[in-house]
């Protein structure tokens, strides 16, 4: 493993030229926290292969245009049915982050389409269009429409997957986040609480999906 540090603190040192002071710790090889969250992050990297991997490391470290261009060429190159579902979402995924929410849409439908053609109804990656389309329609404010398309993601995981699977927390604190912008704090907490659970038994304590909810969770209660 190449060197890792584990950052300690974050000190903001100067306001008015925005430097920070970091403190690192260098980790070691039998780091069990590192060694369970480098376990976990090669296990979500594992459904991709060859050039879907770099593609997906683009998307990761946020070079979308760089990811699309990749992905265009993929999806005129790609075979079968599920490659081209693949691409599809994942195109959905460069525009979403670059702020373009109804092209992400059509990208997720169009996989989508896909994988109703060819998969179950209950196959859990209809759930995974399921959730990225409800979250581009949140961006654009379409509420209802997004709650839909949540909740047909969260029946599918509750059918389908292990009570305490990850996949079932991210439909929880996407459920969650929906009702914290539609200002219903009492029942955003209560997705929260059930993805923070989830969670904390599913991924090694130092995992940011964590920390995130948490965050939420505390935002939330600011409110309440």
């Amino acid at each position: 493993m190449h060197t890792v540090f584990r950052v300690n603190a974050i000190k903001q040192m100067d306001i008015k030229n925005q430097f920070y002071q970091v403190e690192l710790q260098l980790t070691s090889d039998d780091d069990q926290q590192l060694r369970l969250l480098t376990d976990r992050v090669r296990e979500e990297a594992g459904v991709y292969t060859g050039w879907q991997r770099l593609g997906n490391l683009l998307l990761t470290i946020g070079q979308f245009n760089k990811a699309e261009e990749l992905y265009n060429v993929l999806l005129e190159q790609a075979s079968g049915e599920s490659g081209k579902a693949l691409c599809y979402n994942q195109l959905g995924c460069a525009k979403e982050h670059q702020g373009d929410y109804e092209m992400a849409i059509w990208y997720y439908e169009q996989g989508l389409e896909i994988k109703q053609k060819t998969l179950s109804s209950n196959h859990p990656s209809l759930a995974t269009s399921y959730n990225n389309i409800g979250n581009a329609y949140l961006h654009l404010g379409g509420y209802s429409k997004a709650l839909s398309y949540h909740e047909k993601a969260l029946e599918i995981y509750q059918k389908t997957l292990p009570s305490n699977h990850p996949s079932l927390a991210i439909s929880y604190n996407n459920i969650g986040t929906l009702y914290y912008n539609m200002k219903d704090y009492s029942k955003a907490l209560s997705y929260y609480e059930r993805a923070l659970d989830i969670w904390q038994r599913a991924l090694p304590p130092i995992h940011p999906d964590i920390k995130t909810v948490k965050d939420s969770i505390e935002n939330v209660k600011n409110k309440l």
